[in-house]
């Protein structure tokens, strides 16, 4: 089914949810009568529209992913909220409150009527950003702003069931109004900058809606044995950030992002899926050696940094 994600799994970039606790939220200085930034916040009942203008003339746009949709409290910010504020960059952040992978007529005419007005204009650089079911709302999103960027981490390409019958996750995503504009990425892309898609080619499910996608200016950035993770496992390596920095400056290639996914090689998490993929293709001593190999690499760089000390 696949609806609700673990709770202590977060896939927010910078953690800003689990940093607030019972105080103000993070905007109320930029957004409160009285404060200091400009910007709006726009509320309906499936989603809500927070921006905040910045120094730099660069605008992030993020969409929720599931793990906060239930998310009522007061301190709640969007999905790369305070990224974006350390980052000095402006910030559309579309907040969803509930499973309807942003099927929701208001939602899609407004950010028609943004495009249409010019709000995503005069910008340098507009990226567009999000993981999973955010994913997806950055890659259709996107294709409102000519020369867009994308960064979407695990993005299913429409949850249309005539068109991917295979697809059985996500049972109330599946059943929203997949005739709504705006509900399949495949072909619509085309106008877009360059589109960044972090995925696990061996998780066949998100393997097949990045197929669905692929194109000239779509590249694939290969999360292995990451699952339907590639976020939080990013971000266990250090890796999330540094990718996202990248990502919302221009500046993201593959030599770079293979250099950091390097560091899966000391993820416990890594070693685990790696073994499994051996043991359940039928070649467990070789799902043996990889554990083997793993704690042996554990050691070899406990000791030489103890020797360092």
């Amino acid at each position: 089914m696949q609806d609700t994600p673990p709770s202590d799994e977060s896939e927010d970039v910078d953690g800003a949810a689990a940093q607030l606790g019972a105080q103000l939220p993070l905007w109320f200085s930029e957004l409160a009568p009285g404060g200091d930034g400009i910007g709006f916040i726009e509320k309906s009942n499936r989603h809500s529209l927070m921006f905040l203008r910045r120094l730099r003339p660069i605008l992030l746009v993020t969409f929720d992913n599931l793990s906060n949709v239930a998310d009522k409290s007061p301190e709640r910010v969007p999905w790369a909220y305070k990224f974006a504020l350390d980052h000095h960059v402006s910030h559309l952040g579309v907040l969803a409150h509930g499973k309807q992978w942003y099927r929701d007529p208001q939602l899609i005419n407004r950010m028609q009527q943004l495009a249409d007005s010019g709000f995503f204009d005069g910008y340098e650089r507009v990226v567009f950003a999000g993981t999973s079911m955010g994913g997806f709302a950055a890659l259709v999103f996107a294709s409102l702003v000519p020369g867009a960027h994308v960064l979407a981490f695990n993005p299913q390409s429409t949850l249309d069931p005539e068109l991917v019958p295979w697809e059985d996750r996500y049972w109330i995503g599946r059943r929203q109004d997949w005739t709504l504009p705006l509900s399949d990425a495949r072909g619509i892309l085309d106008k877009c900058g360059p589109v960044s898609v972090f995925y696990d080619p061996y998780f066949a499910p998100d393997h097949k809606h990045f197929e669905r996608i692929a194109g000239a200016n779509v590249t694939p950035y290969k999360c292995w044995y990451s699952n339907h993770k590639s976020a939080v496992f990013l971000r266990k390596i250090d890796a999330l950030k540094p990718l996202m920095h990248a990502g919302l400056f221009g500046e993201i290639t593959e030599p770079m992002f293979y250099q950091l996914y390097r560091g899966r090689r000391q993820l416990p998490w890594y070693a685990g899926a790696l073994q499994n993929y051996f043991t359940e293709s039928g070649r467990e001593q070789m799902g043996l050696r990889v554990r083997k190999s793993f704690r042996q690499y554990r050691r070899a760089l406990k000791s030489a940094a103890g020797n360092q000390k």
